[in-house]
């Protein structure tokens, strides 16, 4: 689960963050004057971390892509 406390810490240190989807689509944010995401096919902005958590939340996105054995 991401949180909100997580995304702070992240983004004090980092402008970028990779998370994946549950089928393991790479998602990128990236902090500007808002969060931008860029991946799955979709442009998103998100304007604070509460937004951002719910966001990923609610998508399943995860920091690690899922072992998927064929």
């Amino acid at each position: 689960m991401i949180t909100k406390e997580f995304l702070e810490k992240h983004f004090k240190l980092y402008n970028k963050l990779v998370l994946y989807t549950p089928s393991n689509v790479k998602v990128v944010f990236t902090k500007e004057s808002h969060f931008h995401m860029d991946g799955g096919y979709h442009n998103l902005n998100l304007m604070d971390v509460e937004d951002f958590a719910e966001f990923c939340n609610a998508r399943g996105l995860v920091l690690e892509p899922s072992r998927v054995s064929y």
